[in-house]
């Protein structure tokens, strides 16, 4: 996986420059294990693994090696420092890794990273693909010693294109497999022929391309030219300038080299349109074309509805299909839920994912909550989830089958790395190991009388079909033989022969096969462009037979219904293979053995991770800007941060230590905060500093993914400007005072928000957080007591589109008090940055968001994510007593007596707002420069309520001789804004 020195810091620009600073959302990734790490040295790693390794430790020892030998020898280059590995049970466990604080998308197989260069990575793949996978991730740490050469510097500055980096690793490791390669192969003959310019963001077509781009390279200029363009390109590394490079290795341009390249793709894969039909020439299709996707079909037990997984409005749903007329009847999993995080969909490593009960309405399928993936169980009539199974010990499970009576549902699951077939009760709950063997299992299907399972078995770098005897698991029947892949098998409904999908043939494409039980004789049905998989036999129509199967075609999964016809292909028994040509379990290049002296405990270690920085400006130009180093050990479970900001010319400091290693986190800080609110009582602008010194402990502890509890203690000494009335004029000012406190802090924090590219489109979040200062010593001898709430919630309305709510209060009721400035930004627009100002505040913003041109390049740059929004905003600040700042006044409101006119939000005689302000408009944004969001607005004041000197019609003053009077307030027209900042 790619992991850019920019994407560390990028993270945390999206957490500058909130004021007030009291939102600190975010997801938890919560460690569920405690894991006892040790290390084991092999000639060029140190693997970090825990006692439950153990037993795969040898073959791990194996396959890193192997790969370090082959890939050293590929490009000739030799690392200067030894790779830290750190090693996982499970893809779950893995998940859990505090190495990167982001989460890991169950899309992420592994890691590498240019820092400190580890490699992390789950170790559940069956072996050839481990592997594999181990390959591509030392690829990178090559890459990074070859590009960046141990300099931090080069590594930050620079940012390799996505090709390169992710295309060379999976070249050199050699990962493609058929499903790959059915990707670009579909791709290219259906004209997507990208040049390497676009090839800069990861997606999985990238991916792909990137590696047939340095199998293009090997093949016309050998292993040498491709030697000789990294080198190339190691020198224009900072500039990105892959002309040159390309120049300089191949002698001509980038668009003659995209020239020669997009022809090597068309004639090595243009062959197979013309060789091959597209799946609407052999059946019909089932579902609405506007579905992005439709996957893994499950018939029901009469044949007339399907159950699939699509995406009707972009998420990936558990829908019914009518068999007859397409159409979708319903949708079982529509809308946002908290009861599981997604549905767990593995059509496309050639499994499958959905099961409809032969005996009831009954549909199975797998999802993934927390650190679990329960098997769920809907009505498929209702839409009612009938049942939410968590499975014990029994992680990434995946295709569920349940058996002709109902009772039972088999599954693939792995349980302490080893990952085998099982069988749930539904009426007793237990579980049973239907295949405890070493093999990857996967498929399970039940005979008619539920007496035996088919089911698949990874040999070598294949996939063969089997069957067990349930009665005694011990007795293991191979079906299909050959070093190639045979896919999802399922019975016919008469028993007589299996249905698969295999790749067996020219070009590697999985089509439609048929194994007469009887005669052993292989039957293809389909001969496709792209690839077919999953065939399941529907319930006769007219006396004719029919499958239901899915088809990849023009870059998606679609269903169709297909008769049951002619094969295209028949292969008889006798014609099978010679065992010379059967699949072997797969055998790394080098066997190495454990030398139980080179094992020893995980000791503490501090290194520097990447630095992060970013900056932002507000509406009335004040610079805001923020610095973070961070030190971690290389397992990520302890970490100290160092940081600076600063706001216009006040800077604040902190440092802070933060123990991941438990569920639990526990840490401390030492700070030194300063800010500033705008007082012009004086006549002057004077920016009244505020600070903040001390000391606390923290504990969080995540009660779930969205929801956790936070406590902490500490110190306080706190310089405040506090508001008191004079007692000898009446008149109200700040006096500054200095006081200590003894701080107690508790907050819940609640997230859902999920989020697109350009930010947080769904669900919602919140922050309330109470403060209790118990006054020490100082100036006064009144304590501190703080509220403070953060609302957000996003409502998505069509892919793109939302409605934002923000609601957002800080409230004071202690005897000492902090005052707050709010205004500008993204806060109050249309008015001055920090110009109300108070101890008690609170603002509302309510934004539809909209896209408007996804990218506009220029030669030298390009601007991202070009959106357009409308708003709404509302707020104020007041003091209490009902005291109320006047920015037009500059004072305390007050009569010629001094006796205050107390705040109120809402002006009922002249039906428009009084202290509060509201403005409302719109703008437009994009990203730049790093991934900082530009934002131009222009805004609109609504008409407010002003107390003025009667008779002064200029201006709006007092000169404590002129009694105030109510006046509208001066909106002046349309405000235009630019301010860099981030959404909320």
């Amino acid at each position: 996986m790619k992991q850019s020195p920019q994407r560390w810091f990028v993270l945390l620009l999206a957490l500058l420059f909130y004021v007030p600073t009291f939102a600190q959302f975010g997801q938890n990734k919560i460690s569920y294990e405690n894991f006892d790490w040790h290390v084991y040295e092999s000639p060029h790693f140190d693997i970090h693994y825990y006692p439950s390794q153990e037993p795969f430790l040898e073959d791990i020892v194996s396959y890193v090696e192997s790969a370090y030998l082959k890939i050293s020898k590929d490009l000739d280059h030799e690392l200067r420092f030894r790779v830290p590995l750190v090693i996982y049970k499970t893809h779950g466990e893995f998940g859990q890794t505090n190495i990167t604080l982001s989460e890991v998308p169950e899309g992420v197989a592994a890691f590498a990273e240019p820092v400190q260069y580890r490699m992390v990575l789950p170790i559940d793949g069956a072996p050839d693909k481990l592997q594999k996978l181990i390959s591509h991730e030392l690829v990178h740490i090559f890459e990074y010693s070859i590009f960046y050469e141990g300099y931090l510097g080069r590594a930050l500055r620079s940012n390799p294109p996505t090709w390169i980096m992710e295309g060379l690793a999976s070249y050199l490791a050699d990962d493609e497999d058929n499903l790959d390669r059915m990707a670009i192969r579909d791709a290219v003959v259906n004209n997507v022929l990208p040049p390497l310019q676009a090839l800069n963001v990861v997606t999985y077509l990238t991916y792909r391309y990137g590696h047939a781009v340095f199998d293009f390279i090997e093949q016309e200029h050998g292993i040498e030219g491709l030697r000789s363009f990294l080198f190339e390109f190691k020198k224009v590394l900072l500039s990105g300038n892959i002309d040159r490079a390309i120049r300089e290795s191949f002698g001509y341009d980038i668009d003659e080299f995209n020239r020669r390249f997009n022809r090597y793709l068309r004639k090595k894969y243009f062959p197979v349109l013309l060789e091959k039909k597209a799946p609407d020439e052999y059946g019909t299709e089932i579902g609405q074309r506007r579905n992005p996707v439709t996957l893994s079909p499950a018939l029901s037990p009469s044949g007339e509805l399907i159950a699939a997984l699509a995406a009707p409005k972009q998420e990936l749903d558990l829908v019914i299909i009518s068999a007859e007329d397409s159409k979708i009847q319903r949708n079982l999993t529509k809308g946002w839920t908290s009861r599981y995080k997604n549905l767990v969909a593995n059509a496309f490593e050639g499994k499958r994912d959905l099961s409809w009960a032969p005996d009831s309405d009954r549909i199975a399928v797998f999802a993934r909550k927390e650190n679990r993936w329960p098997l769920l169980i809907f009505n498929a009539l209702n839409g009612k989830m009938l049942h939410n199974i968590d499975l014990d010990d029994i992680f990434e499970c995946s295709s569920p089958a349940f058996s002709p009576d109902g009772r039972r549902i088999a599954f693939e699951g792995n349980r302490n790395g080893v990952v085998d077939l099982f069988e749930y009760n539904l009426d007793t709950g237990a579980i049973v190991n239907l295949t405890q063997d070493d093999f990857f299992d996967a498929n399970p299907w039940y005979s008619t009388d539920g007496s035996s399972l088919l089911y698949n078995r990874r040999i070598g770098e294949h996939w063969k079909i089997f069957a067990v005897d349930l009665a005694d698991s011990s007795k293991k029947t191979q079906l299909t033989f050959g070093v190639h892949s045979d896919l999802q098998p399922s019975y016919t409904r008469d028993g007589t022969s299996i249905l698969f999908s295999s790749d067996r043939g020219g070009y590697g494409v999985f089509n439609v096969h048929t194994l007469d039980l009887a005669t052993g004789d292989v039957s293809q049905y389909t001969d496709v462009v792209g690839g077919t998989f999953g065939p399941v036999e529907m319930s006769p129509r007219d006396d004719d037979r029919f499958i239901v199967f899915n088809a990849y075609f023009e870059g998606r999964f679609r269903l169709y219904r297909m008769p049951l016809n002619a094969p295209e292909l028949v292969t008889a028994a006798s014609d099978r293979l010679s065992a010379d040509d059967e699949a072997e379990p797969f055998v790394p290049e080098l066997q190495l053995s454990v030398d139980e002296n080179k094992k020893a405990p995980y000791k503490l270690k501090w290194d520097l991770e990447a630095p992060g920085f970013g900056v932002g400006v507000t509406g009335d130009g004040t610079f805001l800007a923020d610095a973070t180093i961070q030190f971690t050990d290389l397992l990520g479970n302890h970490r100290i941060s160092i940081g600076a900001q600063s706001v216009a010319n006040f800077a604040s400091y902190n440092a802070t230590y933060v123990n991941r290693r438990n569920r639990y986190n526990w840490g401390g800080q030492v700070y030194d905060f300063r800010d500033f609110f705008v007082d012009q009582s004086t006549g002057e602008r004077i920016e009244r500093q505020y600070s903040q010194t001390g000391a606390t402990a923290f504990i969080q502890y995540p009660v779930s993914r969205h929801f956790r509890v936070e406590t902490s203690g500490g110190y306080l000494n706190a310089s405040l400007n506090r508001l008191a009335q004079n007692s000898m004029t009446g008149q109200f000012g700040f006096i500054e005072q200095d006081d200590s406190f003894a701080m107690v802090e508790a907050a819940i924090t609640h997230d859902t928000a999920r989020y697109q590219g350009f930010g947080p489109f769904q669900g919602q979040r919140f922050r309330l957080d109470v403060r209790q200062g118990f006054h020490l010593s100082g100036d006064s001898d009144g304590d501190l007591t703080e509220f403070r709430l953060d609302y957000r919630r996003y409502k998505q309305l069509t892919r793109r589109t939302l409605l934002a709510l923000r609601l957002a209060t800080i409230y004071n009721t202690g005897d000492n008090e902090y005052t707050y400035g709010f205004g500008g930004l993204n806060q109050l627009r249309g008015w001055e940055y920090r110009e109300f100002f108070g101890s008690r505040l609170a603002f509302a913003n309510f934004e539809y968001r909209f896209p408007l041109i996804d990218e506009l390049r220029f030669p030298f740059l390009a601007l991202q994510q070009i959106r357009g929004m409308a708003f709404f905003d509302v707020g104020a600040a007041w003091f209490p007593d009902d005291l109320y700042y006047d920015p037009d006044l500059r004072m305390i409101r007050a009569d010629l007596t001094q006796t205050p006119i107390p705040f109120d939000f809402w002006d009922s005689e002249n039906d428009q707002f009084q202290d509060a302000r509201a403005s409302y408009g719109f703008g437009f944004q994009f990203l730049f420069i790093g991934n900082l969001q530009f934002n131009w607005i222009w805004a609109k004041r609504l008409d407010f309520t002003q107390y003025c000197a009667s008779g002064v019609i200029d201006a709006c003053v007092f000169d404590g001789l002129t009694p105030l009077e109510k006046r509208d307030g001066d909106t002046r027209g349309t405000r235009m804004e630019f301010y860099i900042t981030y959404d909320f």
